[in-house]
């Protein structure tokens, strides 16, 4: 009896220690201390890490904050599975950790240790529960809370009234029930959403424009004026917000546009406008769950999208560590703010620069996708729209294991007469994940070949002032080099390698280009640059470029490919 009662005391420490935990959460999210905004998502993670405790699980917080999880992640990823798995108290810690990986992997920003992701997707769901509560829904919100937690703020909230003077003297009986309409405009076209709350009691659901039209007036000859009245003042104001409901607003206003006559038959015509409306949002609704995402992150803001162009190279070096090279460029020249972008920056009297910082993280991470270890680096670009393109370096060194690794521009307008330069706002961002990069055999048995790094050459004829070529296109005329090393060659009865090395150039329909050397050497590592006569492949567009090394002392042979496209 004393063990069973010692049991519950434990269980009961537990569960009131997880109710502090998420309380704490709540409150620094709901006050938006942010501050300590990532000390509460390493809490939140540690807490979705005990979801298959027995314990823990049986908490209807960590539940609650689950079906979160399920409701921004779409049905066949193995994340939602386990969510589900752990909120019925059937996952295992496997589950549990899965979460938390993904979340990890999730982070928009790798060069920073808090995960914005994360503390966007926080404050969306205590916000959501503070504003849109409805508390017999299992996640205790209305619809409204469901879409915030997915998608954010909108770009434009409004609420449908009576406008018309006429409507607005009605008997209570038609009555427009409460309602907002939604529209994420940065997401998809089809992202707009319509909710009502037909009675005080009941929540708002995201439905159909038909629902904004009292059902004692849709079915009545009688009142068929008022009918049509009432359908131009509201598809009025909601194609104000959204085209799509341009259509039937159109129809209706050129309708009652026209001298009224018997002929012109109005119930009917009423009645087919409805239908027409009906079908088009059942139209748009069965469109909106195929075109836009389950969830959407918000944390870039009004920054652009960065893409450089980028290529990377695993080489082993003497202690038997592989070596990643990594390139990229960014040509800058042509990337414009957006409109919203300058509009906000003249809000906090910020000016718009001449010259921009470029910022450059590099992040390790972890098998758990944790980064462990964070570089940055700057670099000043004068006069930034003016400022010739140039390939950027990255040498990661002693590399064991396969690794994880994320890269993350960031464009910056510069304070104005800072001295040396300072960045200011951030108005462009991008980001490349380098997930499970393998390590170079360093093991003796075998051949091995490192990656292969295309050059642009001055001249086909020398390799000096060769630049690492990032992008996959490649212009004729432009003579092109390799890069590469071999590892491990045997010796023969003289101390001498033995072998050869040949590229080929191939490509959809038509036969493969190849070209073959052979070698004598004295060492068993090769580091060799060869011309690659491009102008053989005549067929614009892509190709593959493989070279071979093989040992003809032991037969081995060892292969590695790029893709190009061939631009005439």
């Amino acid at each position: 009896m004393i063990r069973v009662l010692s049991i519950c005391w434990i269980q009961s420490l537990i569960i009131s220690s997880l109710c502090a935990q998420e309380a704490e959460i709540a409150q620094i999210f709901t006050e938006e201390n942010i501050s300590l905004y990532g000390e509460a998502s390493t809490k939140y993670l540690e807490w979705i890490a005990q979801a298959a405790d027995p314990n823990a699980g049986d908490s209807e917080d960590l539940k609650k904050h689950l079906r979160w999880i399920a409701l921004i992640t779409p049905e066949q990823l193995q994340v939602n599975k386990s969510s589900r798995l752990l909120i019925a108290g059937q996952g295992s810690f496997e589950d549990a950790n899965r979460i938390v990986s993904w979340w990890r992997q999730q982070d928009p920003l790798p060069a920073t240790f808090d995960n914005e992701r994360i503390e966007e997707h926080l404050y969306r769901v205590y916000y959501a529960e503070r504003n849109y509560a409805y508390n017999k829904d299992s996640l205790g919100v209305d619809d409204r809370g469901r879409i915030f937690v997915r998608f954010g703020k909108p770009w434009r909230e409004t609420v449908i009234s009576l406008l018309n003077p006429r409507l607005q003297i009605l008997p209570i009986e038609y009555r427009l029930p409460r309602n907002e309409l939604w529209v994420y405009r940065g997401i998809h076209d089809d992202a707009h959403f319509l909710f009502v709350q037909t009675s005080r009691r009941r929540p708002y659901r995201v439905t159909t424009s038909e629902s904004l039209i009292p059902s004692n007036l849709r079915g009545t000859r009688r009142r068929v004026e008022v009918l049509l009245a009432w359908m131009e003042d509201i598809f009025g104001q909601m194609a104000m917000q959204h085209d799509h409901y341009g259509t039937v607003y159109d129809a209706v206003s050129n309708y009652t546009a026209l001298p009224t006559s018997a002929p012109l038959r109005p119930y009917e015509f009423s009645q087919r406008t409805i239908m027409d409306s009906r079908m088009r949002d059942d139209q748009h609704q069965k469109r909106r769950e195929e075109t836009i995402p389950t969830s959407t992150t918000r944390v870039y803001g009004n920054a652009i999208e960065l893409k450089p162009q980028v290529r990377f190279s695993r080489f082993l070096q003497e202690d038997g560590s592989t070596r990643l090279e990594t390139y990229w460029n960014l040509d800058v020249r042509d990337l414009r703010p957006s409109r919203s972008m300058l509009r906000r920056t003249r809000q906090l009297g910020q000016k718009a620069s001449d010259d921009y910082i470029l910022s450059i993280g590099f992040a390790h991470r972890d098998s758990e996708f944790e980064p462990r270890n964070i570089q940055i680096r700057r670099y000043h670009l004068p006069e930034g729209s003016d400022t010739e393109p140039r390939v950027y370096s990255w040498v990661t060194s002693d590399l064991s294991s396969p690794s994880s690794m994320a890269l993350q521009w960031t464009l910056h307008w510069t304070v104005p007469d800072s001295i040396p330069p300072q960045p200011s706002t951030i108005w462009g961002i991008g980001v490349m994940n380098l997930d499970g990069i393998d390590i170079l055999r360093s093991d003796d048995d075998s051949l091995e070949l490192s990656d292969l790094k295309p050059l642009l050459l001055e001249s086909a004829n020398t390799f000096d002032g060769a630049t690492p070529l990032v992008d996959r296109e490649i212009y004729s005329g432009i003579p092109l080099g390799l890069y590469f090393e071999s590892y491990f060659l045997r010796f023969n009865e003289t101390d001498r390698t033995n072998y050869t090395i040949e590229y080929s150039l191939s490509g959809e329909n038509k036969e493969p280009i190849t070209t073959s050397f052979e070698y004598e050497g004295y060492t068993a590592t090769i580091r060799e640059y060869i011309s690659i006569d491009i102008d053989q492949w005549d067929t614009p567009g892509p190709f593959v470029l493989t070279l071979t090394v093989t040992d003809l002392i032991t037969g081995i042979s060892v292969s590695r490919s790029i893709d190009l496209d061939y631009v005439k």
